[in-house]
């Protein structure tokens, strides 16, 4: 049945929101918007239609005045402000009213996504300290704290992504581990781009040039945005683009 966009009304129902569509592999595209504007009105029809022709994806509004906690979470600064959220995180942004470029962002990012469960309490703390530490640069500590996380939730293929990038990050590097874990990943989520994209890392590390391209190659096809720009800058390198 034809979507239509859905009005957030508190931080509660934002928060129950995303992690619905985190969980159900869906894309959210949030109009930032506020009463006053008069682009905002003149583009909300563009953002309905887009509502009813995509059935996988989380159309919702935010008035910026009613939910100032949200717009400046997300730095919102001019309306009507459009972003793209997968898995919980900001993929693409566009400022103003655009309707080629909002209808662009919207079906580019429309999935479906690989769903992301969500994580028992013991596991999603040892995440977030994982976070924490990569975030501080410790990326031994972020592997071990992944490692924890993963013992608690083996099939999920982002802390499996996270560990890889953790063990591409160390001093000296640990390939093998990293390939091991992304490729576990892609094995969950065989569409997650960013599985790819740390596959393909781990085998350039190793020297496995012929087989890192198919890993990029495979980041661009199912991949957008940043994900898809460090792949293609990974090709041109290779001068297959």
């Amino acid at each position: 049945m034809p979507n239509g966009p859905v009005e957030i009304n508190s931080v509660a129902q934002w928060n129950q929101t995303l992690r619905g569509a985190t969980a159900s592999g869906q894309t959210v595209v949030v109009d930032c918007y506020a009463t006053w504007c008069g682009p905002c009105k003149a583009i909300a029809p563009v953002f309905d239609r887009l509502a009813s022709e995509l059935s996988h994806v989380v159309f919702v509004r935010v008035d910026v005045d009613r939910l100032a906690p949200i717009a400046q979470k997300y730095a919102v600064t001019a309306m009507p402000t459009f972003f793209a959220i997968k898995a919980g995180k900001v993929v693409e942004t566009l400022k103003g009213a655009d309707p080629a470029g909002l209808t662009r962002l919207a079906k580019t990012h429309a999935g479906p996504n690989p769903p992301v469960p969500p994580l028992a309490p013991e596991a999603d703390k040892a995440k977030e300290e994982g976070n924490a530490l990569f975030k501080a640069g410790d990326f031994a500590g972020a592997r071990e704290a992944f490692g924890r996380a993963i013992a608690l939730a083996p099939n999920s293929f982002t802390l499996l992504g996270n560990r890889s990038l953790a063990a591409l990050k160390l001093p000296t590097p640990d390939y093998a581990a990293a390939l091991a874990d992304a490729e576990a990943a892609v094995a969950l989520a065989p569409t997650w781009a960013k599985g790819h994209v740390r596959r393909g890392e781990a085998l350039e590390g190793l020297g496995r040039t012929a087989d890192a391209v198919g890993a990029f190659e495979e980041a661009v096809r199912t991949g957008s945005g940043t994900v898809r720009t460090g792949a293609f800058s990974f090709l041109v390198s290779q001068h297959l683009l």
